[in-house]
Protein backbone atom coordinates (compact mmCIF):
# COMPACT_ATOMS: atom_id res chain seq x y z
CA UNK A 1 0.00 0.00 0.00
CA UNK A 2 1.43 2.79 -0.95
CA UNK A 3 -1.51 5.59 -0.12
CA UNK A 4 -5.16 6.08 -1.44
CA UNK A 5 -6.91 8.15 -3.68
CA UNK A 6 -10.52 9.85 -2.61
CA UNK A 7 -12.94 12.56 -4.41
CA UNK A 8 -10.27 15.27 -2.86
CA UNK A 9 -7.35 14.22 -3.67
CA UNK A 10 -3.98 11.72 -3.52
CA UNK A 11 -2.77 10.80 -0.08
CA UNK A 12 0.63 9.00 0.67
CA UNK A 13 1.19 6.89 3.28
CA UNK A 14 2.59 3.09 4.39
CA UNK A 15 -0.47 2.28 5.68
CA UNK A 16 -3.66 2.86 5.37
CA UNK A 17 -6.15 2.18 8.49
CA UNK A 18 -10.05 0.76 7.14
CA UNK A 19 -11.96 2.01 10.60
CA UNK A 20 -15.28 2.52 8.02
CA UNK A 21 -17.43 1.17 10.74
CA UNK A 22 -20.51 -0.26 8.44
CA UNK A 23 -18.58 0.51 5.35
CA UNK A 24 -15.39 -0.90 6.20
CA UNK A 25 -16.66 -4.04 3.75
CA UNK A 26 -17.04 -2.03 0.75
CA UNK A 27 -13.78 -0.22 1.81
CA UNK A 28 -12.15 -3.40 1.58
CA UNK A 29 -13.76 -3.97 -1.60
CA UNK A 30 -11.58 -1.67 -3.11
CA UNK A 31 -8.34 -3.35 -2.05
CA UNK A 32 -10.63 -6.37 -3.96
CA UNK A 33 -10.83 -8.20 -0.76
CA UNK A 34 -13.94 -9.77 1.54
CA UNK A 35 -14.46 -8.38 4.89
CA UNK A 36 -17.28 -10.10 6.75
CA UNK A 37 -19.16 -7.06 8.56
CA UNK A 38 -22.39 -5.82 7.60
CA UNK A 39 -24.79 -3.04 8.69
CA UNK A 40 -26.96 -3.26 11.31
CA UNK A 41 -29.48 -1.00 11.83
CA UNK A 42 -30.72 0.29 15.28
CA UNK A 43 -32.68 3.04 16.70
CA UNK A 44 -32.65 4.74 19.76
CA UNK A 45 -34.31 7.81 21.69
CA UNK A 46 -33.86 10.00 24.48
CA UNK A 47 -36.44 11.65 26.75
CA UNK A 48 -36.63 15.13 28.21
CA UNK A 49 -34.59 15.30 31.91
CA UNK A 50 -36.30 14.39 35.04
CA UNK A 51 -34.51 13.89 38.62
CA UNK A 52 -32.64 11.22 39.39
CA UNK A 53 -34.18 7.62 39.74
CA UNK A 54 -32.28 5.02 37.80
CA UNK A 55 -28.53 4.19 38.15
CA UNK A 56 -27.31 1.18 36.42
CA UNK A 57 -27.97 0.54 32.68
CA UNK A 58 -30.88 -1.53 32.49
CA UNK A 59 -30.78 -4.51 29.62
CA UNK A 60 -33.96 -6.78 29.57
CA UNK A 61 -32.35 -9.79 27.25
CA UNK A 62 -35.67 -11.45 26.99
CA UNK A 63 -37.14 -11.43 23.16
CA UNK A 64 -39.99 -9.40 22.78
CA UNK A 65 -42.31 -9.32 19.35
CA UNK A 66 -39.76 -8.04 16.80
CA UNK A 67 -37.17 -7.24 19.51
CA UNK A 68 -34.41 -9.63 20.73
CA UNK A 69 -33.77 -6.94 23.69
CA UNK A 70 -34.19 -3.69 24.92
CA UNK A 71 -31.78 -1.49 26.67
CA UNK A 72 -31.80 1.93 28.69
CA UNK A 73 -30.38 4.67 31.46
CA UNK A 74 -30.37 7.63 32.57
CA UNK A 75 -27.68 10.18 31.71
CA UNK A 76 -26.00 12.77 34.37
CA UNK A 77 -28.31 15.56 32.47
CA UNK A 78 -31.73 13.59 33.94
CA UNK A 79 -32.48 12.36 30.27
CA UNK A 80 -33.45 8.54 29.67
CA UNK A 81 -31.73 7.27 26.34
CA UNK A 82 -33.01 3.85 25.08
CA UNK A 83 -32.59 1.67 22.14
CA UNK A 84 -33.76 -1.95 21.24
CA UNK A 85 -32.22 -4.79 19.06
CA UNK A 86 -34.32 -5.50 16.15
CA UNK A 87 -35.13 -9.57 15.48
CA UNK A 88 -35.01 -9.94 13.09
CA UNK A 89 -31.55 -7.86 12.06
CA UNK A 90 -32.32 -4.29 9.92
CA UNK A 91 -29.49 -4.80 7.62
CA UNK A 92 -28.51 -1.95 5.65
CA UNK A 93 -27.74 2.02 5.87
CA UNK A 94 -30.98 3.36 5.68
CA UNK A 95 -30.37 5.92 8.79
CA UNK A 96 -34.00 7.59 8.90
CA UNK A 97 -35.79 7.05 11.78
CA UNK A 98 -39.30 5.00 11.54
CA UNK A 99 -42.76 5.26 13.03
CA UNK A 100 -42.28 1.31 13.42
CA UNK A 101 -39.55 2.28 16.35
CA UNK A 102 -41.34 4.40 19.66
CA UNK A 103 -44.37 2.23 19.93
CA UNK A 104 -42.39 -1.25 19.50
CA UNK A 105 -39.99 0.09 22.19
CA UNK A 106 -42.12 1.99 24.93
CA UNK A 107 -44.40 -1.33 24.51
CA UNK A 108 -41.16 -3.74 25.93
CA UNK A 109 -40.43 -0.30 28.41
CA UNK A 110 -43.33 0.31 29.96
CA UNK A 111 -44.47 -3.23 30.98
CA UNK A 112 -40.94 -3.93 32.26
CA UNK A 113 -40.80 -0.42 34.21
CA UNK A 114 -44.36 1.36 34.65
CA UNK A 115 -43.07 4.33 35.73
CA UNK A 116 -41.48 5.14 32.19
CA UNK A 117 -44.75 6.02 30.46
CA UNK A 118 -44.88 9.43 31.93
CA UNK A 119 -41.76 10.56 30.34
CA UNK A 120 -42.11 12.75 27.28
CA UNK A 121 -39.49 11.89 23.94
CA UNK A 122 -37.69 14.35 22.55
CA UNK A 123 -36.27 12.75 19.55
CA UNK A 124 -35.28 9.55 17.55
CA UNK A 125 -32.61 8.56 15.33
CA UNK A 126 -31.43 5.55 13.88
CA UNK A 127 -27.93 4.63 13.03
CA UNK A 128 -25.33 1.72 12.23
CA UNK A 129 -23.79 -1.31 13.91
CA UNK A 130 -21.09 -2.72 11.84
CA UNK A 131 -21.63 -6.16 12.71
CA UNK A 132 -19.90 -9.45 11.94
CA UNK A 133 -21.48 -12.96 12.09
CA UNK A 134 -19.96 -13.73 15.53
CA UNK A 135 -19.77 -10.57 17.06
CA UNK A 136 -16.40 -10.04 17.79
CA UNK A 137 -14.60 -7.19 15.70
CA UNK A 138 -12.10 -7.38 13.14
CA UNK A 139 -8.62 -6.13 13.88
CA UNK A 140 -5.58 -7.06 11.80
CA UNK A 141 -3.33 -6.95 8.65
CA UNK A 142 -5.19 -7.31 5.21
CA UNK A 143 -4.12 -10.58 3.98
CA UNK A 144 -4.00 -8.76 -0.02
CA UNK A 145 -3.00 -5.80 0.53
CA UNK A 146 0.53 -4.90 2.24
CA UNK A 147 0.08 -1.78 4.55
CA UNK A 148 -3.71 -1.92 4.50
CA UNK A 149 -4.85 -2.59 8.26
CA UNK A 150 -8.51 -3.28 9.57
CA UNK A 151 -10.42 -2.48 12.36
CA UNK A 152 -14.04 -2.62 12.01
CA UNK A 153 -16.85 -4.36 13.16
CA UNK A 154 -17.15 -3.14 16.73
CA UNK A 155 -20.93 -4.53 16.80
CA UNK A 156 -22.44 -1.77 18.69
CA UNK A 157 -19.68 -1.77 21.55
CA UNK A 158 -17.46 1.05 19.83
CA UNK A 159 -17.33 3.33 22.66
CA UNK A 160 -16.61 0.51 24.75
CA UNK A 161 -14.02 -1.05 22.66
CA UNK A 162 -12.10 2.22 20.50
CA UNK A 163 -9.81 3.34 23.22
CA UNK A 164 -8.38 -0.32 23.22
CA UNK A 165 -8.63 -0.59 19.70
CA UNK A 166 -7.09 2.46 19.01
CA UNK A 167 -3.70 1.59 21.05
CA UNK A 168 -3.42 -1.69 19.48
CA UNK A 169 -4.13 -0.14 16.34
CA UNK A 170 -0.89 2.24 17.06
CA UNK A 171 1.25 -0.89 18.07
CA UNK A 172 0.74 -2.53 14.90
CA UNK A 173 1.49 0.53 12.94
CA UNK A 174 4.49 0.75 14.70
CA UNK A 175 5.63 -2.77 15.03
CA UNK A 176 5.64 -2.50 18.56
CA UNK A 177 2.58 -5.60 19.60
CA UNK A 178 3.29 -7.43 22.81
CA UNK A 179 2.84 -11.09 23.25
CA UNK A 180 -0.43 -10.46 24.75
CA UNK A 181 -1.44 -8.90 22.02
CA UNK A 182 -1.35 -11.95 19.86
CA UNK A 183 -4.35 -13.69 21.39
CA UNK A 184 -6.64 -10.51 20.84
CA UNK A 185 -4.82 -10.77 17.51
CA UNK A 186 -5.68 -14.44 16.55
CA UNK A 187 -9.49 -13.83 18.02
CA UNK A 188 -9.88 -10.66 16.49
CA UNK A 189 -8.26 -11.86 12.65
CA UNK A 190 -10.25 -10.73 9.73
CA UNK A 191 -10.32 -13.76 8.08
CA UNK A 192 -11.09 -16.06 10.79
CA UNK A 193 -13.63 -19.03 11.13
CA UNK A 194 -16.32 -17.15 12.11
CA UNK A 195 -17.49 -20.17 14.26
CA UNK A 196 -18.43 -18.61 17.45
CA UNK A 197 -21.41 -15.98 18.11
CA UNK A 198 -22.12 -13.08 20.07
CA UNK A 199 -23.51 -13.54 23.48
CA UNK A 200 -26.37 -11.00 23.82
CA UNK A 201 -28.17 -11.69 20.42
Amino acid sequence: MRGLVTDRGAYAADVVVNAAGGAAAAIAALAGERLEVRPDLHEAAITEPVAPFLTPLVVDVRPGPGSANVYFYQSKRGQVIFCLTPDPPLWGEDRRASSVFLPQVAQRLVALMPRLRHLRVRRTWRGVYPMTSDGSPLVGWSDRTQGLLHAAGMCGQGFMLGPGVGTLVARMVQGATTPEDQETLTAWAPHRAFAGQEALR
